[in-house]
């Protein structure tokens, strides 16, 4: 065994050992740092664990190899596993020669580079031992914080870091999996700002080229980063062939921008704007805007907005501020954006404020309808409420729980178009009561119920002002069970029957106004809907029914008690015709949709829900939805 130790200005400790030292045996860099992992943790089913890194002290370099030369000049060569570390730095290789005096040097044969959340694995490099920048030729790399892997004809290091990738391809899927990737000319790297550029790129699906860029952006973690995003493509009916090159600027900490210009062969240019500012209190202001100049179709200026403003929702007091904008009722329908306004045809403006104590909340709010689609006209024009004052309050007891809520609304709505027979303006007055006594056991609960819901409403038609009052009381009895199965490696499974037999009676035949019940209110969408006392949205009507609410789930929890997999079935069976409806008109099925829902846990991250509701019939389907979630982070999620 050698030993030889050499000073100059900075320190340089040179040791020869005999001691075995892994390297490269083929492997890519992935694949080395890769630990697969099938628990469910991970989305991947796997992560990358770099093995630590034992640096030097100070700016010693510190080397082991099986044999170790010195011509007496200038130059150390190392050969059979040689190892140096430097710092944070470390090098592999076969053989490894430098000058003392520069650091230039060269390494051949199975050489691996770690640096600070990056390993390097190539077939020879120029290096500079003291500068840590390196030449990698035949290379793979994997940076490991972010889960980005490649391979690459040449890969440059900077003395800082970065990494300048030549002819290469690079990817975030797992080791083996290449689902998509990216080839470009250069690639550049910057582990600092966490941002990646590349020139002359080919997006490819499954190693398939599918799309071309002369230039691309892309970031390398999580940070907010000032940069073109991916770039969109695609071909609409009525925008024809559309290209979308969005571009974030982050302005500051607790504000920012989305510039997003869309391309429209049969429309033009349409630029959007996304902006958002973040107070000190935790207030948050939103704008979103898109402005068409010159619509090719049409001949006009087209534009759709946004703005709203909200404070903490944390607080005790919280209040919002909406403004909505749009040259015209079909911008959505022809020019589908992220304005995401709440209704297409009829723009809602509003304030409001609600106060919440710990068993009650108090709130107002005012709002204001524009219509910008001239075909709704009449009674299909909606009322503003102006204002709308709500309160609500709970009480849980030993024995019984007590619920009421209420609202006292002033509406009113443009009257152009209104016929004779459609309510101008109007008021309303509702309250809900509910007092329940929940009942639960290890096998099941039972909860019975007193209800009562009141209403008074006063509606204007031209000069003639009609009012009507009603008191709807009724009962209801809610039970399920509880079946439990226990796996030999501690998961749970169980069956869950569910039946709720309610009743509501009028103590008269009212006359319904509808203020502010939507068009679907009587659609039903999702299993705890049909369990509702009135499901019924809006405050004007509650009608007469008898009914059983019937519902079967089977769920799985794992040994660590957490959710796997969750489906459940229900549906409403009438046991008489309903009288007392919206339309005025008696309902006599006998049974309501079939709604299925499921939810499926297949990573920690990842969730699938899907929704399915048939026709009364049971027979047709009426609406499926299905949702894939992924959660990137604590609070965010992609959802597809």
């Amino acid at each position: 065994m050698n030993h030889l130790t050499l000073t100059r200005c900075l320190a340089l400790g040179l040791v020869a050992t005999s001691a075995s030292v892994a390297h490269g045996d083929g492997q890519s860099a992935a694949a080395t740092d890769w630990v697969i992992d099938t628990s469910g943790t991970y989305l991947c089913q796997g992560y990358y664990s770099p093995p630590l890194v034992e640096g030097s002290v100070g700016d010693d370099l510190n080397a082991e190899a099986e044999n170790t030369d010195y011509d007496g000049s200038d130059r150390v060569i190392l050969t059979g596993n040689a190892f140096i570390t430097r710092n944070d730095f470390q090098l592999e290789a076969d053989r490894v020669s430098f000058l003392n005096s520069t650091g230039d040097g060269d390494a051949e044969g199975n050489v691996k580079i770690r640096r600070p959340n990056t390993l390097l694995i190539g077939d020879t490099a120029s290096v500079n031992v003291r500068t840590n920048a390196f030449d990698l030729k035949n290379s793979s790399f994997v940076t490991h914080q972010n889960r980005l892997r490649g391979e690459s004809d040449f890969a440059i290091g900077a003395p800082n870091g970065d990494i300048r990738v030549v002819n290469g391809t690079i990817t975030f899927c797992a080791p083996g999996v290449n689902s998509w990737d990216l080839q470009a000319d250069q690639i550049y790297l910057n582990q600092s700002s966490g941002r990646g550029w590349a020139n002359d790129v080919i997006v490819r699906v499954k190693e398939i080229p599918v799309f071309y860029t002369p230039a691309l952006g892309f970031p390398l973690d999580d940070r907010r980063l000032t940069g073109f995003l991916f770039p969109s493509y695609s071909l609409g009916s009525t925008s024809g062939t559309e290209i979308v090159t969005p571009f974030y600027w982050n302005l500051a900490p607790n504000y920012d921008l989305l510039i997003q210009p869309r391309f429209m062969t049969a429309r033009g240019t349409a630029i959007g704007l996304h902006g958002r500012y973040l107070f000190e209190d935790f207030s948050l202001f939103e704008a979103k805007t898109e402005q068409l100049p010159d619509d090719k179709v049409t001949g006009t200026d087209r534009h759709i907005s946004q703005l709203t403003l909200a404070s903490d929702p944390s607080k005790a007091v919280i209040w919002n501020m909406t403004y909505e904008d749009a040259s015209d009722g079909t911008y959505q329908d022809d020019l589908n954006n992220f304005a995401d306004l709440s209704d297409k045809q009829q723009l809602t403006s509003s304030i409001g404020a609600t106060v919440r104590g710990d068993t009650w909340s108090a709130g107002w709010i005012v709002d204001r309808i524009d219509v910008v689609d001239p075909s709704v006209t009449g009674s299909s024009v909606k009322f503003s409420r102006q204002p709308q004052l709500t309160a609500s309050w709970a009480q849980y007891g030993d024995d019984w729980n007590l619920f009421a809520s209420g609202d006292a609304t002033e509406f009113t709505r443009n009257t152009t178009g209104l016929t004779a027979t459609d309510p101008s303006e109007g008021r309303r007055l509702s309250s809900d009561l509910r007092a329940e006594h929940p009942l639960s056991r290890a096998y099941g609960s039972l909860t019975p119920a007193a209800l009562g819901f009141a209403r008074w409403s006063e509606a204007t038609t031209g000069s003639t002002t009609q009012d009507n009052a009603y008191f709807t009381y009724g009962a209801s009895l809610d039970g399920s069970l509880n079946f439990e199965k226990f796996g030999e490696d501690g998961s749970l499974h169980e069956l869950i029957p569910r039946a709720k037999l309610l009743i509501r009676e009028p103590n008269e035949d009212p006359t319904v106004v509808k203020f502010d019940t939507p068009d679907t209110a009587n659609e039903t969408d999702t299993v705890s809907q049909i369990f509702l006392d009135n499901p019924i949205s809006g405050g004007d009507f509650v009608g007469d029914t008898r009914e059983i609410a019937l519902s079967l789930t089977s769920r799985g929890v794992n040994a660590n008690g957490i959710e796997t997999y969750r489906v459940t079935a229900g549906r409403t069976i009438f046991l008489q015709d309903r009288g007392v409806t919206l339309s005025g008109n008696a309902e006599t099925t006998d049974q309501g949709p079939l709604v299925i829902e499921s939810t499926a846990r297949l990573a920690e991250s990842l969730h699938w829900n899907t929704r399915f509701s048939s026709v009364a019939d049971g027979e047709t389907m009426d609406t499926a939805t299905n949702e894939v979630k992924y959660k990137t982070s604590e609070t965010d999620y992609v959802t597809q």
